[in-house]
């Protein structure tokens, strides 16, 4: 089991996961009992990923301070998209295992809106996907569909198509982009960054955490 820091998540951290924490464990012993799809390296993982000595490119306007209270807008424009980029830099604690990773996307209510990219070791590796605690708060832990291998210490960026786990458009609005880290024997967080999504680019950081830093987030309309 993959053993980290088992403080409690921030009141923050856990209002953007209101799913119910037995609803979520029902569902993953479900999608565990037989082989995930998709869940390959080289599957939409691929494409989502990109390594890079670089943040990502700022856009033309500053963060945006929400001043409404959830989603309000009509479909984001077609070809828009979130880019997320972050550094995993392995700490001095445990061995030296990749860690499994999780990015998502939630409304600022905390509705699930879609999995942009998980990192995991599937297979004999599903059982440790318990300790991705907040995406399965989340998802269900059904949501795997831009799921891949775990990956070595770097800098990294996934991009988030605009569409919810259905396919269809997510609407304008206020939502909160999620990433969690956990590796075995090694450090857990959770960093979580509010953005704005509407007509305008914006961008927005999020603060170092852990093994996670230059946590960045870019909208492009």
């Amino acid at each position: 089991m993959l053993e980290g820091d088992q403080t409690p998540l921030p009141l923050f951290e856990r209002a953007i996961s209101r799913r119910s924490l037995l609803a979520g464990g029902a569902l993953l012993g479900a999608a565990l009992a037989v082989p995930a799809l998709g869940c390959s390296s080289s599957s939409g993982d691929k494409s989502a990923f990109s390594t890079t000595s670089t943040s990502a490119a700022a856009p033309t306007t500053t963060a945006a301070t929400s001043g409404t209270s959830g989603v309000v807008g009509g479909p984001l424009p077609t070809g828009a998209s979130v880019t997320t980029a972050f550094t995993y830099a392995m700490s001095g604690g445990g061995p030296a295992k990749n860690p499994y990773i999780a990015v998502w996307i939630e409304t600022k209510s905390g509705t699930f809106v879609d999995t942009v990219s998980l990192w995991y070791q599937s297979g004999r590796g599903d059982k440790y996907l318990n300790d991705m605690r907040a995406w399965i708060n989340a998802s269900g832990g059904r949501d795997r569909t831009m799921s891949g291998a775990t990956r070595t210490p770097g800098s990294y960026s996934v991009v988030w198509d605009g569409n919810n786990a259905s396919g269809t458009r997510a609407p304008e609005g206020d939502y909160v982009v999620c990433i969690e880290c956990a590796r075995e024997k090694g450090p857990y967080q959770v960093v979580t960054v509010p953005i704005t999504l509407a007509s305008s680019p914006t961008q927005a950081t999020g603060a170092d955490k852990g093994e996670l830093s230059k946590i960045s987030v870019a909208y492009a309309p």
